[in-house]
């Protein structure tokens, strides 16, 4: 994105015939929306402040008022620039966004041509908090290494919330804390205008349920200083009316416990089938291949 931006810099910089000059074009970074009598966006507008370096950084402004279309505008006249979101690459939100609200936020992004919907999408109880500690694409980095790393948080895009919203399914932004520095907290569900928190280690499981995930490494302790550590390569998760059926190949990496194949095979479907049941009631059959180091 960084690199995006500065190619972008450059083609006005450079010129064209066309182009618009930089000095009067606000790029929109960052947005942060909430909604009291009001909407109140935080705008986070990417400036320049080393020329030769072509370093970004973030400038914060909060504008008020009764309809998104109008903030925008209000923002235009504020900064007295042309008001850019295609480089938009995160959206925060907080509990105060509902049916209503999310529907106009929906329509805004929808009706606007200059916008795209693939940036982040992410929920803070601090929404201010959050962007005074904001550095250039933190966030998003943060959520990708995770999601990649550990499978603890969910990457949810704009087009993923309007998919969601309008086939009427839970709606899932990975939740952020703010202490000396950002963090994530989990993930927010959205359902039925209800926000609910879901902790990190039952994120992993939620990822799993919705076909988000293809491996991750699972550890049962049988004794002291003993482990039992798997690899487990899920395959695929098929809803069949009222039943869950799931396929993984298990690599058994060490088996201090000296369990036997069945005996794996017991602990870690137990432990899968407790934690989906979290997210789903239907009945789950789970049928794994397991190789690797364990007692005949």
């Amino acid at each position: 994105m960084k690199k995006l931006l500065i190619i972008f810099i450059l083609i006005f910089i450079t010129g064209c015939d066309s182009y618009v000059e930089l000095n009067d074009l606000a790029v929109i970074n960052t947005l942060g929306i909430e909604k009291d009598e009001n909407y109140k966006i935080y705008a986070g507008i990417t400036e320049i402040t080393d020329k030769e370096a072509l370093s970004p950084t973030l400038k914060v402004i909060e504008v008020e008022g009764d309809s998104l279309n109008k903030i925008v505008d209000k923002l235009s006249i504020t900064l007295n620039k042309k008001i850019y979101m295609s480089h938009l690459n995160l959206l925060l939100i907080n509990d105060t966004i509902k049916n209503q609200e999310l529907k106009s936020i929906i329509n805004y992004f929808l009706n606007n041509n200059e916008t795209r919907e693939d940036f982040l999408v992410a929920s803070t109880s601090d929404i201010k908090g959050t962007l005074d500690k904001l550095k250039f694409q933190e966030i998003n980095e943060l959520v990708t290494n995770n999601k990649r790393e550990t499978s603890k948080t969910i990457y949810t895009t704009m087009y993923d919330v309007i998919k969601n919203y309008y086939d009427n399914n839970p709606i899932y932004f990975p939740s952020l804390k703010v202490t000396d520095n950002i963090s994530l907290d989990g993930v927010k569900e959205y359902k039925n205008n209800k926000y609910t928190s879901i902790k990190e280690d039952d994120v992993l499981y939620l990822n799993y349920y919705l076909n988000n995930i293809d491996t991750y490494k699972y550890s049962y302790t049988c004794n002291t200083n003993k482990y039992l550590y798997l690899n487990i390569l899920k395959g695929v998760t098929t809803n069949l009316n009222n039943e869950l059926l799931i396929t993984n190949e298990i690599k058994v990496i060490s088996n201090d416990c000296n369990y036997n194949k069945n005996e794996i095979n017991k602990i870690f479907n137990n432990n899968l089938k407790s934690n989906l049941e979290k997210f789903t009631k239907k009945k789950i059959t789970i049928k794994n291949s397991i190789r690797g180091i364990y007692e005949n």
